[in-house]
């Protein structure tokens, strides 16, 4: 009898894999600066074909997880090529892909041009598909993006393009503007030089109604080191 209860129980699990790993808690909003993306990464220096940069903080994505284990590759769900460049367009304002050099209206279908939002949507997406359908969860992204201007938060502190802020001025910055909580701070070092600022991440509760401490356990920010941090023109 309980070798029976046993598979019963095993095959529950294998038929219900959504509720078992999309159990996500809060959800980090990451916004990228394209000159420190593109500019710095020592792995791969040239690695972006955008032309001309985007001058403002783009999406990078937005990241379900919770207080325990970071989510990622939650389902097999697929991703829903866009058919209309219109659509296109609208979503690559604010979420470009700027590895890839910008499509035409007759080539904007081919996988490459939606192969960023695809890997997101797969990798991170997923994982709250139980609230957020493939549609909802890139235009909710987006309105976060409409909502929080990193630029104009940084401007606050007299932060620029250009400058050398402390990784404490920006971070004490951004804690500021988003109404005194932590945010996620990640830099990229390359050879010889100081951290420069690549992405900031802003965290919120599952509904997205609430703006949260990032939590501490996870925060990327050690990777701007304690002092002067380089924020690419």
């Amino acid at each position: 009898m309980m070798g029976i209860v046993f598979k019963l129980v095993l095959l529950i699990l294998m038929l219900c894999p959504l509720t078992i790993n999309s159990s996500f808690q809060y959800l980090t909003f990451v916004q990228q600066w394209p000159r420190g993306y593109c500019t710095v990464n020592p792995a791969n220096p040239s690695r972006c074909q955008r032309i001309p940069l985007p001058t403002v903080f783009t999406i990078h994505d937005l990241w379900p997880g919770n207080f325990t284990k970071i989510l990622q590759n939650c389902t097999k769900t697929s991703y829903t090529q866009l058919q209309n460049f219109q659509d296109w367009n609208n979503r690559n304002l604010r979420w470009p892909d700027l590895a890839k050099p910008l499509p035409t209206m007759q080539n904007f279908q081919e996988p490459r041009f939606q192969s960023f939002w695809k890997h997101e949507w797969k990798k991170h997406g997923t994982c709250s598909e139980n609230m957020y359908p493939e549609a909802t969860y890139f235009s909710r992204t987006i309105q976060l993006s409409q909502r929080h201007n990193i630029l104009n938060y940084l401007a606050t502190g007299n932060i620029y393009p250009g400058s050398n802020p402390t990784v404490s001025s920006v971070n004490s910055t951004i804690y500021r503007a988003i109404s005194n909580h932590v945010p996620d701070l990640m830099c990229v070092t390359p050879p010889r030089q100081t951290p420069a600022l690549v992405e900031i991440g802003i965290c919120f509760t599952a509904t997205m109604t609430t703006i949260i401490d990032c939590p501490s356990q996870f925060l990327l920010t050690g990777s701007c080191g304690i002092g002067t941090i380089n924020f690419p023109a």
